[in-house]
Order: C-alpha cells, then sequence, then structure tokens
C-alpha cells in the first residue's frame, strides 16, 4: 500500500482528461454545426473544403454576372425595339412620298418627318447604354479610325472569330477602274420665252427679267412671283441649299444663285473642276445659244450640273409646283456611280486581305472584314473633269485611305475559372451604318429608292435583335448550368465540413456519462490512501 503514487487516482484524472477534451470537440461541433473547425480536426478535408468553397463562390458570382449580363442586352434591344418602331413609320412615310399625288413641297414636308425620325436613330444610338458603357453606336464591337474624315467605318458584330483577330491597321487602295468613270446630274430647263418680244425668236437673253418670261404667268395671265418664293436644292448624300427669287432677278442672276447653292453651300466648289471659269463648264449657267455646239447647251435653257459622281451627287430642285413647272428642270445626264479597283493590306501582317477587287460605287461592304463596312468619298482618286459638255470622273487616278480598328466586343465571365467566358459584339446601329442617313424623298424616285434603303436597315436591325435574343437565350441556359453546379459542388463540401448532428449528439451523451463515471471513480480513488490511516491506529 502506497501513498506517493495513487494510479487509480492517477489513471482516472487521465481519463477525465481526455473525456474532458473530446466532449469539448463535441460541444464546438454542436455549437458551430461544423465537423472540421480548424484544420486540425481534418487536415486534408480543410484543404479539399476550402477549394470546393473558393469554386461555389465563383460559380454563384458567375450566375449574377450573367444576370448582369443579360440585363444589358435587354437594355440595347430594348432600345433597338424603338429603331424598328421608327423604321417602320420612314418606310410608311417614304410610301407616301413615292405616290404622285403629293407636289414638291409636299414631300417635303414629308422630308421633315424622316429627318427628325433619323436624328432620333442616331441619338437613341448614342445615348443607349448600361452602367455607362455605350451599347449602340458601333463600340461594343470595335473602335474605329481613319486618317481621314471623309472615310468611315462601320462595325456590324465582332472582329475576333474563332480565337483569331482582325484587329489592325488597314491599308486601302482605291483605283478608278479603267473606263468606269462615274458620271454627274446634269439637268436643263424649259426654253425660257421673252412675252415681250413679238417679232422673230421670242428666247429670252440673259439680262431678261423673270417678270418678262412666259413661262411665269399661269393660263389666266397672273404673275406666279408676286412675292419672292424659296426654291430648295438637296443633293443626293442629303446636304440641302436655299436662296430666294423674284420677280426683278434676270435669267443671268438666277443661274448665279443657283451656282452659289452648288458650290458653296453644298461644298461642290473644292471638287477639281467645278468651278471652271468657262461658260461651258459652269456648274449652273443659262445658255444664250447653242454655240458651244453641245447638247445640254440648248439656247435660252437653265443647265445644273453636278460635279459629283454618282447618286450622292445628284441635285433635286424643290419649290411649289407653279414655280417648278415654270423651270421644267429634266434629266440631261443620269447620276452613274463610279467603278473602282480595291487592294487591302493588312498592314500589321503584311498580308493581302483583298487583290483587285472590283466595287462599283463608294461603299466597300465586307471587304476588310465580314464585319466591317467602309464608306469612302464618291469622289475619292477622282476629279470632275468637264468633257463635251459633262462632268465625268476622270478614271485612272488612285488613292489610299487607312483604318484602324481595335476589338471591342464585351466579354462575360460566366464561369468560376479563368477563360470561362462568352463574347457578344452588338453593332453600329447609326443612320449611317443602317444607310439611311441620306434617305430623301423629295420625288417620286427618290422615295421609291428610300423604300429599299429602309427594307435593308429593318433586315440589319432585326438581325441584330435576333443575335441578342440568342445570347440571352444562352445566358439563361448558364444560368441554370451554374445553378446545378454549385447545388452539387454545395452539397460535396457539406458532406466534408457539416457535422451529422445526430452522431454528434450520440457521441455527447456518451463522452458526458463517461466524464461522470469517471468523476465518480476518482473520488473512490481519492479514498483509498484513507486506508494508510487505519494502520496508524487513528
Amino acid at each position: 500500500m502506497i501513498i506517493n503514487h495513487n494510479m487509480p487516482a492517477i489513471n482516472g484524472h487521465r481519463n477525465l482528461i481526455s473525456n474532458g477534451t473530446l466532449m469539448g470537440k463535441v460541444q464546438e461541433r454542436l455549437s458551430s454545426g461544423l465537423r472540421i473547425n480548424r484544420a486540425a480536426d481534418d487536415a486534408a478535408g480543410l484543404a479539399i473544403s476550402e477549394t470546393m468553397r473558393a469554386q461555389i463562390r465563383g460559380l454563384n458570382q458567375a450566375s449574377r454576372n450573367s444576370q448582369d449580363a443579360i440585363s444589358l442586352i435587354q437594355t440595347a434591344e430594348g432600345a433597338l425595339t424603338e429603331t424598328h418602331s421608327i423604321l417602320g413609320r420612314m418606310r410608311e412615310l417614304a410610301v407616301q412620298a413615292a405616290n404622285d399625288t403629293y407636289t414638291a413641297n409636299d414631300r417635303l414636308e414629308i422630308q421633315k418627318e424622316i429627318d427628325q425620325l433619323k436624328s432620333e436613330i442616331d441619338r437613341i444610338a448614342n445615348t443607349t447604354s448600361f452602367n455607362n458603357k455605350s451599347l449602340l453606336d458601333g463600340t461594343a464591337s470595335a473602335l474605329v479610325s481613319s486618317d481621314k474624315t471623309s472615310t468611315q467605318a462601320f462595325m456590324r458584330g465582332a472582329l475576333n472569330e474563332l480565337g483569331v483577330s482582325a484587329a489592325g491597321t488597314y491599308q486601302i487602295h482605291v483605283a478608278v477602274a479603267t473606263g468606269a468613270g462615274g458620271k454627274t446630274h446634269i439637268q436643263t430647263s424649259n426654253v425660257m420665252q421673252d412675252r415681250t418680244k413679238t417679232t422673230g425668236s421670242n428666247v429670252a437673253a440673259s439680262n431678261t427679267a423673270l417678270n418678262n418670261i412666259a413661262q411665269f404667268y399661269d393660263v389666266n395671265g397672273k404673275f406666279l412671283l408676286d412675292n419672292p418664293t424659296t426654291i430648295t436644292i438637296v443633293q443626293g448624300d442629303g446636304q440641302r441649299a436655299q436662296f430666294n427669287i423674284n420677280g426683278n432677278d434676270t435669267l443671268a442672276q438666277v443661274a448665279e444663285k443657283f451656282k452659289n447653292a452648288v458650290l458653296t453651300d453644298l461644298g461642290q466648289k473644292n471638287i477639281s473642276g467645278a468651278a471652271a471659269t468657262a461658260n461651258s463648264g459652269q456648274i449652273a449657267t443659262y445658255n444664250l445659244s447653242a454655240s458651244a455646239g453641245t447638247s445640254n447647251n440648248t439656247s435660252g435653257t437653265f443647265v445644273l450640273r453636278s460635279a459629283k459622281a454618282g447618286p450622292d451627287g445628284e441635285l433635286n430642285v424643290i419649290a411649289d409646283q407653279a414655280i417648278l413647272n415654270a423651270l421644267g428642270f429634266s434629266t440631261y445626264q443620269q447620276a452613274t456611280t463610279t467603278q473602282y479597283t480595291v487592294t487591302i493590306t493588312n498592314l500589321s501582317t503584311n498580308e493581302t486581305v483583298v487583290q483587285d477587287a472590283t466595287v462599283l460605287g463608294n461603299n466597300l461592304l465586307g471587304l476588310v472584314h465580314k464585319n466591317v463596312d467602309v464608306k469612302i468619298d464618291a469622289n475619292t482618286a477622282t476629279s470632275a473633269v468637264f468633257q463635251s459638255g459633262k462632268f465625268i470622273a476622270s478614271a485612272g487616278a488612285s488613292a489610299n485611305t487607312f483604318i484602324h480598328l481595335v476589338d471591342n466586343s464585351q466579354v462575360f465571365q460566366i464561369g468560376a475559372n479563368e477563360l470561362q467566358n462568352m463574347g457578344s459584339a452588338i453593332g453600329d446601329m447609326r443612320t449611317a451604318a443602317l444607310n439611311v442617313n441620306n434617305i430623301l424623298v423629295t420625288s417620286v424616285e427618290s422615295a421609291g429608292k428610300a423604300i429599299t434603303k429602309i427594307d435593308q436597315a429593318i433586315a440589319r436591325v432585326s438581325s441584330q435583335r435576333a443575335t441578342l435574343g440568342a445570347v440571352q437565350n444562352r445566358l439563361e441556359h448558364t444560368i441554370n448550368n451554374l445553378g446545378v453546379a454549385a447545388e452539387n459542388i454545395t452539397a460535396a463540401e457539406s458532406r466534408i465540413r457539416d457535422a451529422d448532428m445526430a452522431k454528434e449528439m450520440m457521441e455527447f451523451t456518451r463522452l458526458s456519462i463517461l466524464s461522470q463515471s469517471t468523476t465518480a471513480m476518482l473520488a473512490q480513488a481519492n479514498q483509498q490512501p484513507q486506508q494508510v490511516l487505519q494502520l496508524l491506529g487513528r
């Protein structure tokens, strides 16, 4: 019998501490609900669990990203809904203007509404944004710059396809095809008759005032210009010029007003040959005689010429119908488009993208890249040369223009890991890109052309809306997939990290009973040394 080392008490004490430690861990698991509260609880399990937690948080954020992307797309698509509505109204007006029950001034009033609708399309495209990111002005697909203000590029989609980017600098070499220079628009008027002449030829002289011209009186003998009237000249590219005429103006003065309007207000004075000093080469003249020997120099007529080749340079004269009848302009030479030979080189890679492509007109559609349209000036590489009574775009000349493209497509992070994303490009939805910026309904012919242009614009907007709808549907499926993935990984992480509460309660009960039993046995063990006192006679 010993008293220095009470082994039963020591054993009981050790078991009591061990049970207390285990009970503390069980209580911690019960209070936190976690099986792993620190790395020591399960080192490998903790490492696996933290990786899964990061993945779950990434999946949840990717789901939120996808929802934000849907909101962005809905913003763009909602704006295009209104663009569609506007184009529909423009088409309705073009069909109305194509009906010859309207006068030129009536069509000018219709044109005013079309101009406002065009401005609204541009406003929608320029101001529609999501979180200050512009969506419809072309910058949501690519950034474009050029070396010339007359060179414009419009985006229809992304530059990056199948991992190959078309970003870079491109040289566009434009040459007028041999023998294919475009022609300009030439109109001639009625033969003006001097109503005061009673003998010989009654063709009016250049110094004859309008109040002496027979055409400016109606069938009842009433003069049409008791009050000044406004004449509007609309160029094919949409530019306008206006001036007034009155009864005291001479034919030469009216011709000078026509010339100044075209050269100064419409800007044709900067085109080579447009401001020729020879009478036969003037933009607008009143022919004194037919001595120039060309068929558009009929004696006693106004001649109105454009020095800009193709439809963009066509001149449309608008005034009160009676004044138009008095002037009686009819087309002598129909404008024709210049035919170009185009070679495009990617200066970033020195690769030839297009070699000697033949293009009719100044729109290079999809030559640089299938989603890039380039519009050059109608007189690029040409000059208006006056030959045989006609302004003709000279052939054989060439010029270079450059554009720089930067891929700026939107990238949506739709996964938890690197490169788990998708791109979405929204094309340029402004009027210039839709080719309706120069829509005119000032004549039956121009209204008919406008209908076709608007139909093409509607098709382009429809295509863009369909693309946006497809992307939105894809993102909705992406959100569903992300939700399923996050749910399953969460379940796996739960099995590693979460405590089984029923099992832990069983363990807690067992350890509680053991702790009480150990305490009782320790008390018994502490009583054993008291037996030594009996040996001492106490």
